[in-house]
């Protein structure tokens, strides 16, 4: 990566508010405050913003192109006395150490061009639409980094709710098995030896499942932490203890109106669209490297050295006692064909490639939101049925302790 390029990315890094580094943990947080520190911290955020930063940096780089450039040479070397010139036939020189003397040279050259057949143009084109990219991936990610915290955020409450009820479901089962017990022991005929090994394996079903509950609270906690950018010894409590109760009736648009949402928001198109004109751009750029620039230009150089005499003939170079200057309108052509050609397969294959992702977004987005849309609502489903198993386990429980 050219330094150019990278230096914007190390200072946009440096440059972070020092608050982002220090956030308060000692009190319990909302959903919304660890999305907002997530978007803060979180390391997938940071890269898209740097990627900006980046494309910001090259798009300035194209741009620069437009403005004038100055180039300058100079030295001092060390020069014998010579005197006479050409236009005289006694030329004397002198090697001895005290006829040395300094021999400086100064040039500069001022060059701006005024015309490059639209390739510059097309140059920039590609840059702003490279960097429009950049900038619905940040968008990409932040909504990614939505769904991962809230996976992570609800998925501890659901371990922790889960966890809760089946403590419950432990201490009403050792209630239980205790009761039985009792009953065994007294011969009564209402417990039999089969009804306490079913308890036995519901305990250690039910221990089993706290094992689960525990660790997946814990896990769901650690990779909440990764996505928020914090380290996995960082204390972090959340404001809720359980997961909310889902609505009694589910409230989803049609799929045709998700799928013209997806269309208007989902930045992936806009990565498209701005893809294919940066890679179109781009290609249009390498098929004009074949023309030259026009440009125009300012010359300057002077030389001066007291070791030699200054020729007063106009006609007579001088390189070592002189002043020039000048403006003057030129072009520079460069002629690689093998490059050129190299350079516009690249570009092609780069097009290919956008026109590629186009087709799988064709079809892959709408499957993505049929998935999701079924998924809904066989959760939906699951969670009714639920509902209903909960009821059934309640009675059973009931009778059983009866």
């Amino acid at each position: 990566m050219k330094p150019a390029v990278l230096f914007p990315i190390i200072l946009f890094v440096f440059s972070l508010p020092a608050s982002f580094a220090s956030v308060d943990l000692s009190k319990p947080l909302s959903l919304q405050q660890c999305l907002t520190i997530a978007t803060q911290q979180g390391a997938d955020i940071a890269l898209a913003k740097a990627n900006i930063e980046e494309y910001r940096a090259r798009l300035s780089e194209v741009q620069a192109n437009y403005y004038p450039k100055l180039s300058t040479l100079g030295y001092v070397a060390p020069m014998f006395t010579v005197k006479g010139d050409a236009s005289t036939n006694d030329v004397k020189r002198d090697f001895s150490l005290g006829a040395w003397g300094p021999s400086t040279h100064l040039e500069a050259l001022l060059a701006m061009p005024i015309y490059t057949f639209g390739r510059l143009e097309a140059g920039e084109r590609a840059a702003k639409a490279r960097l429009e990219v950049e900038k619905s991936r940040l968008r990409e990610a932040e909504n990614h980094l939505t769904v991962e915290v809230n996976k992570f955020y609800y998925s501890h409450l659901y371990a922790a709710t889960i966890l809760t009820h089946l403590q419950k479901a432990q201490t009403r089962l050792a209630e239980i098995q205790a009761e039985a017990q009792k009953f065994y022991d007294e011969s009564s005929g209402k417990v039999s030896k089969v009804d306490l090994m079913k308890l036995r394996f519901a305990e250690t079903e039910v221990k089993k499942y706290i094992l689960l509950a525990e660790e997946g609270k814990q896990l769901a906690l650690a990779a909440l932490k990764h996505t928020m950018g914090l380290k996995n010894d960082a204390p972090l409590t959340l404001s809720q203890h359980k997961i909310p109760k889902p609505p009694r009736k589910l409230s989803l648009p049609e799929e045709t109106e998700m799928l013209a949402m997806a269309k208007q928001n989902r930045p992936e198109w806009e990565q498209i669209k701005f893809g294919l004109k940066a890679a179109s751009q781009l290609r249009k750029s390498e098929s004009l490297a074949h023309l030259p620039v026009l440009f125009v230009a300012s010359t300057f150089e002077a030389d001066w050295s007291p070791t030699r005499d200054d020729a007063k003939n106009p006609y007579h170079y001088d390189p070592y006692n002189q002043v020039f200057g000048g403006v003057a309108v030129g072009f520079k052509l460069e002629l690689d064909w093998a490059l050129r050609k190299a350079k516009m397969q690249a570009a092609n294959a780069k097009l290919q490639q956008v026109s590629a992702l186009k087709k799988l977004a064709v079809t892959g987005i709408p499957l993505q939101i049929n998935k999701a849309r079924s998924e809904v609502l066989r959760f939906n489903k699951q969670i009714n049925l639920s509902r209903a198993a909960i009821k059934a386990s309640n009675k059973w429980v009931i009778f059983s302790a009866a």
